[in-house]
């Protein structure tokens, strides 16, 4: 029986279409998984059960307490989410929102090249370290997330690929997402399937 994985992504410039396609691409490589594509998280079905995960690549302004409260309880019943990028630069003003997802964005730089180093994750453990060429994402951060990826800025040790666990539901977030070549990477497409699958379990 194959895995279902609900697809939320969104987008033409931010995140990038050409982007959007590589995510499905490279997912669609999983083995036993089978997706079903939606614009919105206010479009989510209304049984969710069947769904072993969802992957959040969006930007948008506005969530309804019914969307969140579906979102929510799809967690803490054992649901798996992998976000990317700008999920966590959505629903600023939304706090449940940021607990479920382990980070509240904060800002970032330039579109710069800049390496993620692995940091002896048993998640990730053999996906060497990489360099992309994106918007380095700064969070506020929720206390219980464990780091698996950072980027070194300032003489400080960012995090940028970080999992948690909500209830009996599991995280995993994915910064890198602004720029097409960063979705094009086959590093990169490698530790996003390895988080959908860790997600999925």
């Amino acid at each position: 029986m194959p895995r279902h994985v609900l697809l939320v992504t969104d987008g033409i410039i931010h995140p990038p279409l050409t982007g959007r396609w590589a995510l499905h691409r490279a997912l669609r490589l999983l083995p036993g998984f089978q997706f079903t594509r939606i614009r919105s998280l206010e479009k989510l079905p209304a049984s969710l059960e069947r769904f072993a995960a969802m992957v959040l690549y969006f930007h948008h302004e506005s969530l309804s307490p019914a969307a969140l409260d579906s979102l929510d309880r799809y967690v803490r019943q054992g649901g798996g989410i992998l976000a990317l990028h700008s999920a966590t630069a959505s629903f600023k003003d939304c706090r449940p929102y940021f607990e479920i997802l382990g980070g509240r964005f904060a800002g970032h730089g330039p579109v710069q090249p800049f390496e993620l180093v692995n940091q002896n994750s048993q998640i990730f453990g053999e996906i060497p370290n990489f360099t992309v060429t994106d918007e380095l994402y700064l969070h506020d951060w929720h206390s219980q997330i464990q780091v698996h990826f950072t980027v070194a800025r300032e003489g400080q040790e960012v995090p940028v690929v970080w999992t948690r666990l909500h209830e009996r539901g599991k995280i995993c977030y994915a910064g890198p997402g602004h720029t097409a070549g960063s979705m094009n990477h086959p590093v990169y497409q490698s530790l996003l399937r390895r988080g959908l699958e860790w997600v999925a379990s």
